[in-house]
C-alpha cells in the first residue's frame, strides 16, 4: 500500500511521458489518486518545454514516442544536472533494450501492461532509496 500524502505541500513531483493518451491519462489518475502531483506530456518535447520539470522527483517514461524517445531524454535530463530516479515503460522490451535503458540510467524497467499498484510501488521503492547511482533492476512483480 501506498502512503499518500497530507496534504498539498508534501505531494511529490512526478514526471510521466507517454504517447498515448489514454494510458498517459489512466497512468495520470493512478498516480494523483495515491497522493503524487503528476506532471503530464504527451511527448519529451513538451517535457522540455516545462521550466518547472527539472523539480520533480521521478520520471515515467515510454520507450517509444514521436520525435524522441524515453532513452534521449532520460540522457538529456542527466545532462543538465538532473539526478532523481527514472522508470522506463514499455510494451517493446527486447533484452537488448533493457540492457541500454540500465546503462543510459534507468532505475527500473516496467513492461506493460503494468499491473494494477506496480508503479505505485515501484516509485515509492524509489522515492525512499538513497541515490547512489546504482540500479535497482527490474519491475516489481
Amino acid at each position: 500500500m501506498t502512503t499518500k500524502p497530507s496534504h498539498a505541500a508534501a505531494r511529490r513531483r512526478i514526471l510521466l511521458v507517454e504517447d498515448d493518451a489514454a494510458v498517459r491519462r489512466s497512468l495520470q489518475l493512478l498516480l494523483s489518486s495515491d497522493g503524487y502531483d503528476v506532471r503530464a506530456y504527451p511527448s519529451a518535447v513538451g517535457l522540455a518545454n516545462d521550466p518547472e520539470a527539472l523539480r520533480a522527483e521521478c520520471l515515467v517514461a515510454d520507450l517509444i514516442m514521436p520525435h524522441k524517445g524515453a532513452l534521449e531524454l532520460l540522457g538529456e535530463l542527466r545532462a543538465a544536472g538532473w539526478g532523481a530516479p527514472a522508470i522506463l515503460i514499455s510494451g517493446h522490451l527486447s533484452e537488448e533494450t533493457r540492457k541500454l535503458a540500465r546503462t543510459q540510467g534507468f532505475d527500473m524497467i516496467l513492461a506493460k501492461p503494468i499491473p494494477d499498484a506496480s508503479l505505485s510501488k515501484a516509485i515509492e521503492l524509489l522515492l525512499q532509496r538513497p541515490r547512489s547511482g546504482a540500479s535497482c533492476g527490474e519491475a516489481l512483480a
